[in-house]
Protein backbone atom coordinates (compact mmCIF):
# COMPACT_ATOMS: atom_id res chain seq x y z
CA UNK A 1 0.00 0.00 0.00
CA UNK A 2 1.13 3.53 -0.59
CA UNK A 3 -0.29 5.19 2.68
CA UNK A 4 -2.41 4.41 5.08
CA UNK A 5 -5.61 6.01 6.79
CA UNK A 6 -8.18 5.64 10.11
CA UNK A 7 -11.19 6.12 7.93
CA UNK A 8 -11.21 6.09 3.77
CA UNK A 9 -14.08 7.91 2.26
CA UNK A 10 -15.28 7.00 -1.44
CA UNK A 11 -16.79 9.60 -2.91
CA UNK A 12 -16.21 13.36 -3.33
CA UNK A 13 -20.32 14.99 -2.86
CA UNK A 14 -21.84 16.94 -0.42
CA UNK A 15 -22.07 13.19 1.55
CA UNK A 16 -18.69 12.52 1.64
CA UNK A 17 -17.08 15.68 2.22
CA UNK A 18 -19.69 15.80 5.26
CA UNK A 19 -18.59 12.41 6.69
CA UNK A 20 -15.05 13.16 5.68
CA UNK A 21 -15.42 16.56 8.23
CA UNK A 22 -16.97 14.46 10.73
CA UNK A 23 -14.36 11.99 11.18
CA UNK A 24 -11.59 14.39 10.73
CA UNK A 25 -13.56 16.33 13.89
CA UNK A 26 -13.17 13.44 15.92
CA UNK A 27 -9.48 13.08 15.48
CA UNK A 28 -9.16 10.50 12.99
CA UNK A 29 -6.93 10.13 9.81
CA UNK A 30 -8.74 10.46 6.58
CA UNK A 31 -8.67 9.58 3.42
CA UNK A 32 -11.20 10.97 0.74
CA UNK A 33 -11.36 9.37 -2.86
CA UNK A 34 -12.89 10.43 -5.85
CA UNK A 35 -13.13 9.37 -9.54
CA UNK A 36 -13.19 12.75 -10.79
CA UNK A 37 -13.17 15.79 -8.78
CA UNK A 38 -15.23 16.94 -5.56
CA UNK A 39 -18.99 18.23 -6.08
CA UNK A 40 -18.19 16.31 -10.03
CA UNK A 41 -21.57 14.61 -9.58
CA UNK A 42 -24.96 15.12 -8.46
CA UNK A 43 -24.08 17.56 -6.25
CA UNK A 44 -23.57 20.13 -8.93
CA UNK A 45 -26.63 19.13 -10.48
CA UNK A 46 -29.38 19.78 -8.11
CA UNK A 47 -30.86 22.68 -6.12
CA UNK A 48 -30.40 24.34 -2.63
CA UNK A 49 -33.06 23.36 -0.38
CA UNK A 50 -33.13 22.47 3.15
CA UNK A 51 -36.44 21.29 3.76
CA UNK A 52 -38.55 20.18 6.52
CA UNK A 53 -41.74 19.89 5.11
CA UNK A 54 -41.59 17.58 3.08
CA UNK A 55 -40.42 14.78 5.37
CA UNK A 56 -42.41 11.75 7.00
CA UNK A 57 -42.99 12.57 10.69
CA UNK A 58 -41.21 9.83 12.56
CA UNK A 59 -37.48 9.12 11.47
CA UNK A 60 -37.10 10.98 8.41
CA UNK A 61 -38.28 14.69 9.91
CA UNK A 62 -36.22 13.68 12.93
CA UNK A 63 -33.04 13.34 10.69
CA UNK A 64 -34.09 16.75 8.85
CA UNK A 65 -34.40 18.40 12.45
CA UNK A 66 -31.03 17.90 13.08
CA UNK A 67 -29.19 17.99 10.47
CA UNK A 68 -31.18 21.36 9.99
CA UNK A 69 -29.78 22.65 13.31
CA UNK A 70 -26.31 21.40 11.81
CA UNK A 71 -26.18 23.45 8.78
CA UNK A 72 -26.81 26.51 11.03
CA UNK A 73 -23.94 25.74 13.14
CA UNK A 74 -21.65 24.96 9.96
CA UNK A 75 -22.88 28.51 8.69
CA UNK A 76 -21.18 29.90 11.82
CA UNK A 77 -17.82 27.44 11.99
CA UNK A 78 -16.70 27.15 8.24
CA UNK A 79 -14.76 30.09 6.73
CA UNK A 80 -15.59 29.69 3.33
CA UNK A 81 -19.04 30.66 2.31
CA UNK A 82 -21.66 28.43 0.68
CA UNK A 83 -24.54 30.99 0.91
CA UNK A 84 -26.53 29.52 3.47
CA UNK A 85 -29.52 31.22 4.02
CA UNK A 86 -32.65 30.84 5.86
CA UNK A 87 -35.49 32.16 4.02
CA UNK A 88 -38.10 29.66 4.51
CA UNK A 89 -40.45 27.95 1.88
CA UNK A 90 -43.93 28.17 0.80
CA UNK A 91 -45.96 25.25 0.06
CA UNK A 92 -48.74 26.54 -2.55
CA UNK A 93 -52.02 25.47 -2.87
CA UNK A 94 -53.72 25.81 -6.66
CA UNK A 95 -56.76 25.22 -5.27
CA UNK A 96 -59.35 24.36 -2.81
CA UNK A 97 -58.36 20.36 -2.33
CA UNK A 98 -55.04 21.45 -2.41
CA UNK A 99 -54.99 24.00 0.39
CA UNK A 100 -57.00 21.07 2.53
CA UNK A 101 -53.91 19.34 1.89
CA UNK A 102 -51.62 22.11 2.75
CA UNK A 103 -53.84 22.65 6.33
CA UNK A 104 -52.97 18.86 6.85
CA UNK A 105 -49.16 19.23 6.32
CA UNK A 106 -49.32 22.57 8.06
CA UNK A 107 -50.58 20.52 11.44
CA UNK A 108 -48.66 17.42 11.22
CA UNK A 109 -45.52 19.84 11.08
CA UNK A 110 -46.49 21.81 14.08
CA UNK A 111 -47.31 18.29 16.02
CA UNK A 112 -43.56 17.54 15.54
CA UNK A 113 -42.24 20.83 16.55
CA UNK A 114 -41.84 22.96 12.88
CA UNK A 115 -43.35 26.05 12.66
CA UNK A 116 -45.67 26.67 9.93
CA UNK A 117 -48.27 29.18 8.90
CA UNK A 118 -51.12 28.93 7.04
CA UNK A 119 -51.75 31.70 4.22
CA UNK A 120 -55.25 32.44 2.67
CA UNK A 121 -54.97 33.47 -0.99
CA UNK A 122 -54.54 37.25 0.14
CA UNK A 123 -52.11 36.07 2.26
CA UNK A 124 -50.34 34.11 0.35
CA UNK A 125 -50.15 37.32 -2.66
CA UNK A 126 -48.89 39.42 0.19
CA UNK A 127 -45.89 37.44 0.23
CA UNK A 128 -45.68 36.83 -3.37
CA UNK A 129 -47.35 39.34 -5.28
CA UNK A 130 -45.88 38.17 -8.84
CA UNK A 131 -47.93 34.73 -8.65
CA UNK A 132 -50.86 33.33 -10.68
CA UNK A 133 -53.95 35.19 -8.77
CA UNK A 134 -56.10 32.55 -8.85
CA UNK A 135 -54.48 30.31 -6.20
CA UNK A 136 -56.28 29.08 -3.40
CA UNK A 137 -53.00 30.05 -0.13
CA UNK A 138 -50.41 28.24 0.78
CA UNK A 139 -48.38 27.36 3.41
CA UNK A 140 -45.10 29.24 4.93
CA UNK A 141 -42.49 27.39 6.74
CA UNK A 142 -40.13 29.79 7.66
CA UNK A 143 -37.44 27.49 9.35
CA UNK A 144 -36.29 25.88 5.93
CA UNK A 145 -32.87 26.98 4.07
CA UNK A 146 -30.79 27.04 1.23
CA UNK A 147 -27.22 26.64 0.54
CA UNK A 148 -24.77 26.40 -2.56
CA UNK A 149 -24.65 22.84 -2.74
CA UNK A 150 -21.42 23.19 -4.83
CA UNK A 151 -19.84 25.50 -2.37
CA UNK A 152 -21.22 23.73 0.48
CA UNK A 153 -19.19 20.20 -0.36
CA UNK A 154 -15.94 22.65 -1.13
CA UNK A 155 -16.79 24.35 2.21
CA UNK A 156 -16.65 20.82 4.08
CA UNK A 157 -13.97 19.24 2.06
CA UNK A 158 -11.78 22.56 3.01
CA UNK A 159 -12.00 22.21 6.85
CA UNK A 160 -11.89 18.90 7.05
CA UNK A 161 -8.26 19.39 5.23
CA UNK A 162 -7.55 21.43 7.60
CA UNK A 163 -8.20 19.32 9.93
CA UNK A 164 -5.61 16.55 8.20
CA UNK A 165 -7.97 15.34 5.22
CA UNK A 166 -6.12 13.86 2.72
CA UNK A 167 -8.06 14.45 -0.54
CA UNK A 168 -7.21 12.05 -3.91
CA UNK A 169 -9.06 13.04 -7.24
CA UNK A 170 -9.05 10.93 -10.34
CA UNK A 171 -8.66 7.81 -7.98
CA UNK A 172 -11.29 5.59 -9.04
CA UNK A 173 -11.85 2.88 -6.49
CA UNK A 174 -11.32 -0.58 -8.56
CA UNK A 175 -11.09 -2.67 -5.42
CA UNK A 176 -11.89 -3.26 -1.81
CA UNK A 177 -8.88 -5.20 -0.07
CA UNK A 178 -10.56 -8.04 3.03
CA UNK A 179 -8.52 -9.51 5.23
CA UNK A 180 -8.17 -13.18 4.55
CA UNK A 181 -9.30 -15.97 6.49
CA UNK A 182 -11.17 -14.69 9.98
CA UNK A 183 -14.06 -12.43 9.73
CA UNK A 184 -12.94 -10.79 6.05
CA UNK A 185 -12.70 -7.32 7.74
CA UNK A 186 -11.66 -4.56 5.12
CA UNK A 187 -8.07 -3.92 5.44
CA UNK A 188 -7.02 -1.79 2.29
CA UNK A 189 -8.81 0.48 -1.16
CA UNK A 190 -7.08 -0.15 -4.59
CA UNK A 191 -7.27 2.88 -6.81
CA UNK A 192 -6.24 3.87 -9.91
CA UNK A 193 -4.19 6.69 -8.46
CA UNK A 194 -2.77 4.17 -5.62
CA UNK A 195 -4.19 2.43 -3.00
CA UNK A 196 -4.95 3.13 0.98
CA UNK A 197 -4.81 0.55 3.89
CA UNK A 198 -7.37 1.23 6.24
CA UNK A 199 -9.46 -0.68 8.80
CA UNK A 200 -12.72 1.07 7.89
CA UNK A 201 -14.28 2.17 4.41
CA UNK A 202 -17.31 4.63 4.11
CA UNK A 203 -19.18 4.24 0.38
CA UNK A 204 -20.43 7.37 -0.06
CA UNK A 205 -20.91 7.70 -4.00
CA UNK A 206 -24.37 8.86 -4.42
CA UNK A 207 -25.83 6.33 -7.07
CA UNK A 208 -22.38 5.04 -7.90
CA UNK A 209 -22.64 3.57 -4.56
CA UNK A 210 -23.82 -0.04 -6.34
CA UNK A 211 -20.53 0.25 -7.92
CA UNK A 212 -18.27 0.45 -4.92
CA UNK A 213 -20.62 -2.25 -2.67
CA UNK A 214 -20.19 -4.87 -5.56
CA UNK A 215 -16.58 -4.78 -4.96
CA UNK A 216 -17.28 -6.28 -1.85
CA UNK A 217 -20.01 -8.71 -3.37
CA UNK A 218 -23.19 -6.94 -2.23
CA UNK A 219 -25.99 -5.73 -4.34
CA UNK A 220 -27.61 -2.24 -2.99
CA UNK A 221 -31.15 -1.73 -4.00
CA UNK A 222 -30.44 2.06 -4.79
CA UNK A 223 -31.24 2.86 -8.59
CA UNK A 224 -30.41 6.29 -10.24
CA UNK A 225 -33.82 9.05 -10.53
CA UNK A 226 -32.81 11.84 -13.02
CA UNK A 227 -33.94 15.16 -12.24
CA UNK A 228 -33.89 18.72 -14.39
CA UNK A 229 -33.29 21.60 -13.58
CA UNK A 230 -33.82 25.00 -15.85
CA UNK A 231 -31.85 27.95 -15.26
CA UNK A 232 -33.62 31.13 -15.76
CA UNK A 233 -32.16 34.56 -16.17
CA UNK A 234 -32.01 37.23 -13.65
CA UNK A 235 -35.35 38.37 -12.77
CA UNK A 236 -34.95 40.57 -9.60
CA UNK A 237 -37.67 40.31 -7.25
CA UNK A 238 -39.84 37.94 -8.72
CA UNK A 239 -40.25 35.52 -5.76
CA UNK A 240 -38.96 36.50 -2.55
CA UNK A 241 -39.12 32.67 -0.86
CA UNK A 242 -38.57 29.42 -2.37
CA UNK A 243 -41.66 27.88 -3.79
CA UNK A 244 -42.58 24.81 -4.22
CA UNK A 245 -46.45 23.14 -4.97
CA UNK A 246 -48.04 20.98 -2.62
CA UNK A 247 -48.02 18.07 -5.45
CA UNK A 248 -44.08 18.30 -4.82
CA UNK A 249 -44.28 15.63 -1.92
CA UNK A 250 -46.30 12.83 -3.86
CA UNK A 251 -43.78 12.94 -6.84
CA UNK A 252 -40.97 12.65 -3.94
CA UNK A 253 -43.16 9.55 -2.41
CA UNK A 254 -44.07 7.97 -5.37
CA UNK A 255 -42.32 5.02 -7.15
CA UNK A 256 -44.03 5.11 -10.25
CA UNK A 257 -41.88 4.73 -13.37
CA UNK A 258 -43.44 7.65 -15.37
CA UNK A 259 -42.30 11.05 -15.53
CA UNK A 260 -43.62 13.13 -12.55
CA UNK A 261 -43.19 17.02 -12.77
CA UNK A 262 -43.81 19.63 -9.80
CA UNK A 263 -43.17 23.15 -9.35
CA UNK A 264 -40.01 23.68 -7.53
CA UNK A 265 -38.21 27.74 -7.99
CA UNK A 266 -35.62 29.66 -5.69
CA UNK A 267 -33.68 32.21 -6.45
CA UNK A 268 -29.81 32.06 -6.46
CA UNK A 269 -27.40 34.74 -4.52
CA UNK A 270 -26.96 35.62 -8.34
CA UNK A 271 -30.08 36.38 -9.30
CA UNK A 272 -30.71 33.44 -11.25
CA UNK A 273 -34.27 31.38 -10.73
CA UNK A 274 -33.78 27.74 -10.47
CA UNK A 275 -37.04 26.00 -11.55
CA UNK A 276 -37.79 22.54 -11.11
CA UNK A 277 -38.65 19.78 -10.74
CA UNK A 278 -38.54 16.51 -12.57
CA UNK A 279 -38.80 12.93 -11.85
CA UNK A 280 -38.42 9.78 -14.06
CA UNK A 281 -36.29 6.31 -13.86
CA UNK A 282 -34.14 6.28 -16.92
CA UNK A 283 -31.07 4.70 -16.07
CA UNK A 284 -27.91 6.40 -15.89
CA UNK A 285 -28.97 8.71 -18.46
CA UNK A 286 -27.94 12.16 -17.61
CA UNK A 287 -29.24 13.49 -20.70
CA UNK A 288 -31.06 16.94 -20.92
CA UNK A 289 -34.72 16.51 -22.38
CA UNK A 290 -36.73 19.13 -24.13
CA UNK A 291 -39.78 17.20 -23.71
CA UNK A 292 -38.99 17.64 -19.90
CA UNK A 293 -37.55 20.74 -20.24
CA UNK A 294 -40.83 22.13 -21.39
CA UNK A 295 -42.84 20.70 -18.89
CA UNK A 296 -41.16 22.11 -15.91
CA UNK A 297 -41.43 25.45 -17.90
CA UNK A 298 -45.06 25.19 -18.50
CA UNK A 299 -45.59 24.05 -14.70
CA UNK A 300 -43.92 27.09 -13.40
CA UNK A 301 -45.42 29.75 -16.03
CA UNK A 302 -48.75 28.23 -14.61
CA UNK A 303 -47.74 29.55 -10.77
CA UNK A 304 -45.75 32.28 -12.08
CA UNK A 305 -47.15 33.97 -15.77
CA UNK A 306 -44.15 36.67 -16.15
CA UNK A 307 -42.02 33.96 -16.67
CA UNK A 308 -43.28 33.56 -19.98
CA UNK A 309 -41.48 36.34 -20.94
CA UNK A 310 -38.30 35.04 -19.17
CA UNK A 311 -34.98 33.36 -21.26
CA UNK A 312 -34.04 29.84 -19.76
CA UNK A 313 -30.00 30.44 -19.50
CA UNK A 314 -28.91 27.04 -19.12
CA UNK A 315 -30.56 23.60 -18.12
CA UNK A 316 -28.48 20.12 -16.39
CA UNK A 317 -29.82 17.12 -15.45
CA UNK A 318 -28.72 14.77 -12.36
CA UNK A 319 -29.25 11.77 -10.88
CA UNK A 320 -30.39 11.04 -7.09
CA UNK A 321 -29.81 7.82 -5.45
CA UNK A 322 -33.42 6.47 -4.55
CA UNK A 323 -34.54 3.84 -2.09
CA UNK A 324 -37.17 1.56 -1.91
CA UNK A 325 -38.39 2.86 1.48
CA UNK A 326 -37.19 6.58 1.24
CA UNK A 327 -35.34 6.18 3.99
CA UNK A 328 -31.46 6.52 3.62
CA UNK A 329 -29.06 3.17 4.36
CA UNK A 330 -26.90 4.76 6.79
CA UNK A 331 -24.58 2.92 9.23
CA UNK A 332 -22.43 -0.60 8.76
CA UNK A 333 -22.72 -2.97 5.73
CA UNK A 334 -24.11 -6.86 7.43
CA UNK A 335 -21.57 -9.25 6.77
CA UNK A 336 -18.62 -6.94 5.73
CA UNK A 337 -16.79 -5.31 8.68
CA UNK A 338 -15.21 -2.51 8.98
CA UNK A 339 -17.17 -1.24 5.60
CA UNK A 340 -20.09 1.60 6.39
CA UNK A 341 -22.88 2.98 3.95
CA UNK A 342 -23.86 7.00 3.39
CA UNK A 343 -26.74 6.58 0.62
CA UNK A 344 -30.04 5.89 -0.49
CA UNK A 345 -30.69 9.98 0.15
CA UNK A 346 -32.77 10.57 -3.11
CA UNK A 347 -33.43 14.40 -2.97
CA UNK A 348 -32.61 14.81 0.20
CA UNK A 349 -28.89 14.62 0.09
CA UNK A 350 -27.97 18.36 0.77
CA UNK A 351 -30.51 18.50 4.14
CA UNK A 352 -29.23 15.61 5.61
CA UNK A 353 -25.60 15.47 4.78
CA UNK A 354 -24.87 16.89 8.27
CA UNK A 355 -26.21 14.33 10.13
CA UNK A 356 -25.73 11.58 7.71
CA UNK A 357 -21.57 12.33 8.34
CA UNK A 358 -22.13 12.68 12.24
CA UNK A 359 -23.79 9.12 12.68
CA UNK A 360 -21.03 7.76 10.30
CA UNK A 361 -18.11 9.35 12.71
CA UNK A 362 -20.45 7.89 15.95
CA UNK A 363 -20.51 4.42 14.08
CA UNK A 364 -16.81 4.35 13.13
CA UNK A 365 -15.89 5.80 16.74
CA UNK A 366 -18.57 2.73 18.60
CA UNK A 367 -20.04 6.11 19.92
CA UNK A 368 -24.01 5.76 21.44
CA UNK A 369 -25.97 6.61 18.73
CA UNK A 370 -29.38 8.08 19.24
CA UNK A 371 -32.60 5.86 18.69
CA UNK A 372 -32.83 7.35 15.39
CA UNK A 373 -30.02 5.64 13.78
CA UNK A 374 -31.57 2.00 14.14
CA UNK A 375 -34.51 3.27 11.17
CA UNK A 376 -31.76 3.79 8.69
CA UNK A 377 -29.53 1.05 9.49
CA UNK A 378 -29.10 -0.64 6.05
CA UNK A 379 -29.69 -3.93 7.56
CA UNK A 380 -32.99 -3.60 7.35
CA UNK A 381 -32.56 -4.77 3.91
CA UNK A 382 -31.77 -8.22 3.17
CA UNK A 383 -28.45 -7.47 1.47
CA UNK A 384 -26.40 -10.95 1.35
CA UNK A 385 -26.68 -11.00 -2.41
CA UNK A 386 -24.09 -13.02 -4.20
CA UNK A 387 -22.66 -11.71 -7.29
CA UNK A 388 -21.31 -14.14 -9.72
CA UNK A 389 -17.85 -13.52 -12.34
CA UNK A 390 -20.59 -11.76 -14.75
CA UNK A 391 -22.09 -9.08 -12.29
CA UNK A 392 -25.14 -11.03 -12.12
CA UNK A 393 -27.12 -11.62 -8.96
CA UNK A 394 -30.40 -13.61 -7.22
CA UNK A 395 -32.40 -10.42 -7.97
CA UNK A 396 -32.99 -7.09 -5.97
CA UNK A 397 -33.08 -6.73 -2.56
CA UNK A 398 -36.09 -6.26 -0.57
CA UNK A 399 -37.09 -5.19 3.23
CA UNK A 400 -35.83 -7.21 5.47
CA UNK A 401 -39.20 -8.16 7.88
CA UNK A 402 -37.02 -8.95 11.01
Amino acid sequence: MTARADVVVVGGGIVGAACAYYLCAAGLDVHLVERRFPASGTSRACDSLILLWDKTPGADLALAQTSAALWADLAEALDFDFEYARRGTILLAEDDEGMAAGQATAKAMQAAGVRAEVLDGGGLRSLEPNLAPDLAGGVLFPDDAQVDARRATLALLSAAQGRGLTLHTGAEVVAIRRSPGGDGRVCGVETRAGDVATDAVVCAAGVWSNDVARLVGVELPIRPRKGHILVAARVPGLIRHPLLEGGYVSTVQSATEDLQVALVAEMTASGTLLLGSSRQFVGFDRSVSLAVMRAIATRAVRFLPSLAKVKIIRSYAGLRPWSPDHLQLIGPLPGVPGFYLATGHEGAGIALSPVTGRLIADWVLGAELPPVAAEVRPDRFDLAVGIGESGDTDGPPSPNPG
